[in-house]
């Protein structure tokens, strides 16, 4: 075989075999993949998928806001339910963690957008192009507040480069734009043979339109609360759901999290960083009332705010002051 050819093929191989077998290449890798526990949490979650009849929700990312390092990914979602993924939000890792699913790329079936801050849309471009290289199809679509359409055409723009040499490298169709659908509005979303899904508008200035997600599968209600103060629409829309994932902020926690920030040289005004908390987020107390009111099986916090230094009880016992259901508190990876 000439010399140009063995380089070719190899660098296929290698591809392919990143995209296949996200456990081997985790193994081999320093940091993170050799953290303590993870593999274990890697072989649960496949477990968990594998052969599945029934609609399932999976937590890629529970971090809250860009904060890279921690030890929670930033935000991100699947639903997987007959065959088909669908993925709400694509915070930083998003790409990652969705391969550490064992979910097959061809899966992947619509991705959906809550609001534009980066720890929710940061990752939305690279997860169709290593998704494209994983064997997503082409006709995967978006759904999300504006600017989306413009967002979309604008990374492809930039990463046309990359995508067309990938595609002359290992002789493969290029990734076109996606379908993009903008949500100027509240209210449906899309339907198909697995999923109705509907927007529902949350609190969180300045960024408008932001929403919050209902998806009712024929087994399942999932309901997401996006990034909001505690808000009725969000419990009328979550109504008499199976899950309300729905974010939590421990309000002394964060305090004194922005204050150790501050210490450390950090440019934040406190004044000006608790006032945006207040106004933008939704304390686990008043989680556990919007869950109750709603009446949900399930209730599951998430993009938990601070990320670290709060114990699963103390979020837990918060929201139990007023939800007498199930209370997850989330972890990345985490199937429900």
């Amino acid at each position: 075989m000439p010399s140009a050819n063995r380089e070719l093929v190899s660098r296929r191989g290698l591809i392919t075999g990143l995209v296949a077998a996200p456990a081997l290449t985790l193994a081999a890798a320093p940091g993170e993949a050799q953290a303590a526990g993870i593999d274990q949490t890697i072989a649960a979650t496949q477990a968990a998928l594998k052969d599945a009849k029934d609609t399932k929700l999976v937590i890629l990312g529970t971090g809250a806001g860009p904060v890279p390092g921690s030890a929670r990914h930033m935000t991100a979602h699947i639903l997987l339910s007959k065959g088909s993924a669908y993925v709400l939000d694509c915070g930083l890792g998003v790409t990652r963690q969705f391969a550490r699913t064992g979910i097959p790329w061809r899966a992947l079936k619509a991705i959906f957008i809550t609001h534009h801050h980066p720890d929710h849309n940061i990752e939305y471009g690279p997860l169709l192009v290593m998704g494209w290289i994983g064997g997503m199809t082409q006709s995967v679509r978006a759904y999300g507040p504006p600017p989306l359409a413009q967002m979309t055409a604008d990374y492809f723009r930039s990463a046309k480069t990359t995508i067309d040499f990938w595609a002359e490298d290992f002789h493969v169709p290029p990734l076109a734009p996606i379908e993009t659908h903008e949500l100027p509005q509240a209210g449906p979303v899309m339907q198909d043979e697995n999923v109705k899904v509907t927007a529902v508008l949350v609190q969180h200035p300045p960024v408008t339109p932001a929403y919050g997600y209902r998806f009712d599968f024929e087994d399942r209600s999932i309901a997401f609360s996006g990034d909001t103060v505690g808000l009725e629409a969000v419990a009328a829309m979550a109504k008499g759901a199976d899950i309300l994932v729905h974010e939590a902020i421990d309000m002394p926690a964060i305090e004194a999290y922005m204050r150790a920030q501050i210490a450390r040289g950090s440019p934040l005004n406190l004044d000006a960083a608790m006032a945006h908390m207040r106004a933008d987020h939704t304390p686990a107390e008043e989680v556990g009332r919007i869950a109750q009111e709603a009446g949900v099986k399930k209730l599951v916090l998430s993009h938990l705010s601070p990320g670290e230094g709060v114990s699963d009880e103390r979020w837990r016992d918060a929201a139990a002051k007023s939800f007498k259901g199930e209370i997850v508190v989330a972890r990345d990876l985490l199937v429900a």
